[in-house]
């Protein structure tokens, strides 16, 4: 028993090894699509040398099966490199087409064999539904259903109605497996949604845990430097007192929408993006009164919506505190929007003095920051952000705004 499982075991892994796609083929379908492709034509190498010189057509035909023999082989050897579509198209050309030359060029057939041209119509939309997309499907099955018309009427000058049951035979089966094939597509797309929605929140919630060690530790950092302020004012000057006072109750509030911001939904889809950055600004205008904030966009942005996650706004979040921190005692930022290619364009401009040189190369980094004083991993975390939206954020450097400017990019849900 243990030898017969060893032998097994040795049969799969020889069988994994021999038809292992190109590390270029990327994904669960597309990698197991590639191993059947390459299993088939292994297949078919030794079924096309058999029938070589057990078939009639050996004698009238010579070495027809032979050649296709050498020809499954080559295909065999392409389909394991980057270029197995080409591999794919010229296997997926040959089921369909082969049988219909034969019927052709081949001496040995009649119109009454054209039944036996079902079972290879079956066998060629599997391997369509198996290896490709329903499209192939149904393109392979008309084609099958009109060379039959055409051979019907062609090469064997028969009227077409007595052949339009095979005819309709086939139309059948090409509907049939073209059901299946999308059933199985639409099987696919829905588990790899479901894998990349477990993907992503998983990369929100290590974020979720950063954001909680960062934010909250700048900003309690904040409310005790405000509160502290606060308490030496307070018999000096009440109104400064105040807007201590209130900053602290801003930068609280805050805590506690990074406290709550996992009760939120996964995602919030139909979000117009520039009420959405308009808010977090005006609340970062209460956090920081020294800073102004200018938000302006063009009409396009207000036709489009995208799908915001409940971690996004963070990242404005952290824009504008560094800016507070960093752009000097009068921080001046401007938030432009646009689109540009099916992308939302946020371009966050402060009137500070810049980033440094030897600090840009490191900026987005893990451990990187603005300062040295802080643990700086906050345009880390919203790199990871803008990500996971299949964004981007970076530094603009040839700009002739005085100061930081990022250029962030999104891309658009849908147009409103």
């Amino acid at each position: 028993m243990e030898t017969e499982e060893s032998y097994l075991g040795g049969l799969k892994k020889l069988w994994f090894q021999i038809t292992k796609p190109h590390e270029s083929i990327v994904g669960i379908r597309k990698r197991q699509q590639a191993r059947l492709l390459s299993t088939l034509l292994l297949v078919a190498m030794p079924i096309f040398f058999f029938i070589q010189f057990t078939s009639e057509l050996m004698v009238e035909v010579p070495l027809t099966y032979a050649l296709a023999s050498v020809l499954a082989f080559i295909l065999y050897l392409v389909s394991r490199t980057r270029y197995i579509d080409y591999a794919l198209a010229i296997t997926l050309s040959g089921i369909t087409f082969i049988p219909i030359m034969i019927f052709f060029f081949g001496t040995t057939w009649s119109s009454a064999d054209l039944a036996r041209f079902i079972p290879w119509i079956i066998v060629a939309l599997l391997a369509g539904a198996l290896l490709s997309r329903t499209l192939v499907v149904i393109l392979q099955g008309v084609s099958m259903s009109i060379s039959i018309a055409i051979i019907v009427g062609y090469v064997f000058q028969r009227p077409f109605y007595e052949y339009d049951a095979l005819i309709g035979v086939s139309l059948v089966l090409t509907l049939f497996v073209a059901v299946v094939s999308y059933m199985l597509e639409l099987s696919e797309h829905q588990i790899t949604h479901h894998t990349a929605d477990l993907d992503r929140q998983k990369r929100e919630l290590e974020v979720y845990t950063q954001l909680l060690r960062h934010d909250l530790r700048n900003d309690l950092q904040a409310v005790l430097s405000s509160i502290e302020l606060a308490t030496m004012f307070l018999d000096l000057d009440p109104e400064k007192v105040k807007e201590n006072l209130t900053q602290s109750l801003s930068l609280g509030e805050r805590m506690v929408e990074l406290l709550h911001v996992f009760s939120m939904p996964l995602e919030q889809p139909g979000t117009d993006l520039v009420e959405h950055i308009k808010r977090v600004a005006h609340e970062a205008k209460e956090t920081y009164p020294h800073m102004q904030v200018q938000v302006s966009c063009s009409e396009s942005t207000t036709e489009c919506d995208f799908t915001a996650s409940r971690l996004l706004t963070m990242v404005w979040h952290n824009l504008l505190r560094n800016a507070a921190m960093y752009a000097g005692n009068a921080p001046k930022v401007q938030i432009d929007i646009s689109i540009v290619e099916r992308y939302f364009e946020i371009r966050v401009r402060d009137n500070g003095p810049g980033i440094s040189e030897e600090k840009k190369e490191w900026l987005f980094r893990r451990g990187a920051g603005v300062s040295s004083e802080e643990h700086g991993i906050g345009l880390y975390l919203s790199r990871i952000v803008l990500e996971s939206h299949d964004g981007s954020i970076d530094l603009v450097e040839d700009t002739k705004w005085k100061g930081t400017e990022f250029l962030i990019r999104i891309p658009v849900t849908r147009d409103s």
